[in-house]
């Protein structure tokens, strides 16, 4: 029996048999009012996830943000809810027969929700199981625990200064063995990018491989054209954000540490990677607070996974480490 019949073993149907018969009637019509409006509401937000990507897809990079603030006055993480849906379920009637909480909704089709839980969950309900955002959670959180295992480390490090603390969270885990998207390396049939750090409004959600051996990405690193193209790595540094949706890290590094923005300069850099990593490991920086952090990684022989949502700080990165630089010709 699989972790997720188990789970919903938990969730049982109503005992209507405690009712009478007239309160017995209509809630059960109620309840079947209420499952055909949550099944629409599904099918509401697909379609609404299918006109915001079509309308980021026509903006310019910060263009979008900028009109949902104005139009809707949603986050960035309102809307992508809404995108996750309609790209995780490729058709509006795969969703005709889910009745299923909104919040639910959203957690299944998170980027981070391995596509062979979804695939059972979904079929699951399907069959009329009723399943909670709680109880898919734990079965999400029991499908990630077979692959990575999170544990303390046994000696934390010792505080890098004195008078505050330079790291926000620090997420070890035990070295395993894990499935990583094999990179089928394909150079764009055009020139080096020598003046990139110059003209980044030419640049749209763009793969360049510097020095042969370093990949950067201008554009949403929590979207799945950089997420999907990212190996197992022995750290991870991300800044603090307001939109928080790189919880997909913990999946894909042995140690992710989390630091305010304005803390990571260029020795706090170098400290981090040296204390978690080794010569030859990957890192990868989901953001790109200073422009030197390629560099520095390019320095102490890590190979780097990289991006940033600002293009022109992405490019400004890539200028900087002064590395050979090549665009990727990927999808």
């Amino acid at each position: 029996m699989s972790k997720l019949k188990k789970q919903s073993q938990l969730v049982t149907g109503f005992n209507y048999e405690i009712l009478d018969s007239e309160q017995r009637i209509v809630i059960q019509q109620r309840t079947g009012e209420i499952k055909e409006r949550l099944r629409r509401s599904a099918q509401d937000i697909w379609e609404i996830g299918q006109k915001l990507a079509d309308v980021r897809s026509r903006l310019k990079h910060g263009e979008f943000e900028t009109w949902l603030k104005a139009e809707f006055d949603w986050s960035r993480r309102t809307a992508y809810n809404f995108i996750n849906v309609y790209e995780a379920f490729t058709e509006r009637a795969n969703l005709a027969q889910i009745n299923i909480a909104t919040s639910a909704l959203y957690l299944l089709a998170a980027p981070s929700t391995p596509e062979n839980v979804r695939e059972e969950i979904l079929q699951r309900v399907n069959e009329g199981e009723t399943l909670t955002h709680k109880s898919i959670r734990q079965v999400i959180e029991e499908e990630k625990s077979q692959s990575i295992s999170v544990a303390t480390s046994p000696e934390p490090p010792q505080p890098l200064t004195s008078n505050k603390p330079e790291i926000v969270a620090i997420i070890p885990k035990e070295a395993v063995k894990v499935e990583t998207p094999v990179l089928e390396i394909s150079v764009a049939k055009t020139s080096s990018v020598s003046t990139i750090g110059e003209t980044p409004n030419k640049i749209q959600s763009s793969w360049f491989l510097l020095e042969k051996q370093h990949f950067v990405f201008c554009g949403d690193t929590a979207s799945p054209q950089f997420i999907e193209r990212i190996p197992f790595a022995a750290l991870a540094i991300a800044i603090t954000s307001d939109d928080w949706d790189h919880d997909w890290l913990v999946e894909r590094a042995k140690t992710v540490i989390i630091s305010p923005e304005s803390d990571l300069k260029e020795q706090l850099i170098k400290q981090l990677i040296k204390m978690f990593s080794a010569s030859g490991d990957i890192v990868i920086f989901p953001w790109l607070p200073s422009r030197d952090m390629i560099g520095i990684a390019h320095q102490l022989n890590r190979r780097v996974f990289s991006g940033d949502p600002s293009i022109e700080r992405c490019c400004q990165a890539i200028a900087h480490s002064q590395l050979t630089t090549e665009p990727l010709d990927y999808p």
